[in-house]
């Protein structure tokens, strides 16, 4: 971040999915002169938040969980209760007998998400390897394969899983049947040391502007990706909640506190700190 003419300039990190859309719509819409948008998967914006390239990105949860340089921006983020669509694993095996699983390296919050679910849920313990977002790729390489995002949604609409045997899991549902919680999938992340209360303000502002166009970022996005328009709409209407209240910082404590038994985490993990405006 840095000051111009008494104004403080921020270097935003967003991803290029369709469920963190509504917390940039009107940041791309109507450009402020005081912010620059840096798009690039959660992995690779996460990179550049540690190195200091960036004041603060739409991350993977799990970021703040085992770094206490980083902290959770208090107010809008991704979060669902139950199905989330985008979220899925797709087996060519039960759940319960899979030996090796292909996880998506875009998402770290995922990949641990994936390995809690299948070791609570069906006592499964596979190998895991990492691999990209390629489904075909994924399932010659695996029993099964992760994938998130955009992706995710294209292979469950527009992809013959039924058809070819496959079971497609949705981890959202998995996670709301497991906990009765809410997950947090990303949030705004920042520095510890940066003075959020601005940003805070900033972001909370963006997203509201949003909300009342949820449906043409659903038809944009249905165009673009090639998905039902009205799988788009319910995605960002009913499915996907942006204000982060109690219960969705109270699930994201749950899945550190799992990770940390699973562990995904290490034991001394800093306690979830939410930054304030």
């Amino acid at each position: 971040m840095r000051a111009t003419g008494g104004v403080s300039h921020y270097r935003l990190g967003v991803v290029p999915y369709l469920n963190a859309k509504p917390l940039v719509y009107d940041l791309e819409q109507n450009p402020r002169p005081n912010v620059t948008l840096v798009e690039a998967v959660p992995s690779a914006l996460l990179e550049r938040l540690r190195a200091g390239e960036l004041d603060a990105a739409v991350v993977s949860s799990v970021a703040c969980l085992d770094d206490g340089r980083l902290v959770p921006l208090a107010g809008h983020g991704v979060a669902a209760f139950g199905p989330v669509d985008s979220i899925r694993l797709f087996c060519k095996e039960e759940p319960g007998r899979l030996r090796r699983v292909a996880l998506d390296t875009s998402s770290r919050t995922s990949t641990v998400l994936a390995r809690i679910l299948l070791a609570e849920c069906f006592g499964a313990r596979p190998e895991y390897v990492s691999m990209g977002p390629d489904l075909e790729a994924m399932l010659a390489a695996a029993d099964a394969g992760l994938l998130i995002g955009d992706p995710a949604m294209r292979a469950h609409y527009t992809t013959p899983w039924e058809r070819a045997g496959l079971r497609s899991l949705d981890l959202g549902e998995l996670w709301g049947r497991l906990t009765g919680l809410p997950f947090v999938y990303a949030a705004w992340i920042a520095p510890r040391e940066l003075e959020t209360g601005p940003l805070v303000r900033l972001l909370a502002e963006a997203c509201e502007a949003a909300l009342p166009h949820l449906d043409a970022i659903g038809d944009a996005a249905s165009v673009r990706l090639g998905l039902p328009q009205a799988a788009c709409r319910n995605y960002l209407r009913n499915v996907m909640v942006y204000d982060l209240g109690p219960r969705e910082w109270e699930g994201l404590r749950r899945f550190q506190a799992l990770a940390i038994r699973h562990g995904l985490l290490p034991p001394d993990a800093p306690p979830v700190a939410v930054r304030g405006g």
